[in-house]
C-alpha cells in the first residue's frame, strides 16, 4: 500500500512496509481488545484510560501504555527488528520506550473521531525536541476512508502555530488557522497496511479525520528516545514523570548498539 519514499529527517515522517508479521499482528489487536474489555493478563492496569465500558462507542477509545497490562502489545513493542528499524530511521545508537497508547478508531462516529492538527512536543514539557519521536504501528489496514493518520509534509521546520490542538476536532477551522501562516503546505496521508509503521519528529503537525470505512482502525502508538534525546528538569507536576525511565518493566530499551 505505501507508494510514498518520504525521508524522516527532511520531511518529518516517514513510512515502513510490513515490519510484522500478519499473525502477530492480529494477536495484538485481539489482545488490546482485551485491554480495552479490562482484561489485563499481567495483572496490571495500564496508566490510564480516556474511555471506559460503557461509554459512547462512537468515540476514540484510547489507552495509554497498554504494554503494562498485556503481554502480548509488550512482545510487540519490544521486538528487535523493531528497534533496527527505528535505530536506521533516526540514525540513532540507542532507543528506548517511555510511553505507549493503544487507539481504536470506531467507524460512523463522524467529527467524534477527529483528532486536530498538534505537534506531539506541545504536549511533552519534560523533552527536548530533538531526539525524541513516535511510531504507529497499523494493527489494520489502513486506507484513505479509515481516517488515516495525516502529516504536514516538511512541518517539522516550522514554528509552533497557537491555536490547533489534538482534542479540537474541529478540522475546517484549525485549517484556516495553519493557512494564514503556510498557504501551500501539503497533506500526505499514512494509508498502509497492516504491520506497516509510520514514524514521525515530535515537532511534526498531523492529524486525523473520521472513519467512514466500514471497519475500526486500530494502531498501537509508541513515542521512543533515542540517545540524542535531552530530558528537561521541571519543577512542576511533570517533574518525575520521567523517572520510570530506569524500570525496563515500563521503558524498555529495544535497542542498544
Amino acid at each position: 500500500m505505501i507508494s510514498q519514499n518520504n525521508n524522516l529527517i527532511d520531511d518529518g515522517f516517514t513510512f515502513v512496509d510490513k515490519v510484522f508479521p500478519k499473525k502477530e499482528i492480529l494477536d495484538s489487536k485481539n489482545a488490546f481488545w482485551d485491554v480495552i474489555n479490562c482484561k489485563y493478563d499481567t495483572g496490571v492496569n495500564p496508566e490510564n484510560r480516556f474511555w471506559n465500558l460503557g461509554e459512547d462507542p462512537k468515540k476514540i477509545i484510547k489507552i495509554d501504555k497498554p504494554h503494562l497490562s498485556s503481554k502480548v502489545l509488550y512482545n510487540l513493542i519490544t521486538q528487535k527488528t523493531f528497534g533496527q528499524i527505528l535505530a536506521k530511521n533516526t540514525n540513532s545508537r540507542k532507543i528506548q520506550v517511555w510511553h505507549s497508547q493503544g487507539v481504536w478508531k470506531p467507524t460512523g462516529g463522524g467529527t467524534k473521531g477527529n483528532a486536530g492538527w498538534h505537534r506531539d512536543i506541545q504536549y511533552w514539557p519534560f523533552w527536548e525536541a530533538s531526539g525524541v519521536f513516535t511510531a504507529w504501528i497499523a494493527l489494520t489496514d489502513v486506507f484513505s476512508n479509515s481516517g488515516p493518520v495525516r502529516y504536514i509534509l516538511g512541518s517539522n521546520h516550522w514554528n509552533e502555530i497557537k491555536g490547533v490542538d489534538f482534542f479540537n476536532n474541529d478540522i475546517i477551522s484549525q485549517d484556516k488557522t495553519i493557512q494564514k501562516k503556510h498557504k501551500d503546505y501539503k497533506v500526505v496521508s499514512a494509508e498502509i497496511s497492516s504491520g506497516s509503521i509510520a514514524i514521525h519528529g515530535s515537532k511534526t503537525y498531523h492529524s486525523s479525520i473520521k472513519n467512514t470505512s466500514g471497519a475500526p482502525r486500530v494502531g498501537m502508538v509508541v513515542h521512543f528516545a533515542t540517545d540524542q534525546a535531552k530530558r528537561i528538569n521541571l519543577v512542576d507536576e511533570h517533574s518525575n514523570y520521567l523517572d520510570m525511565l530506569s524500570d525496563q518493566s515500563i521503558c524498555p530499551v529495544i535497542y542498544d548498539s
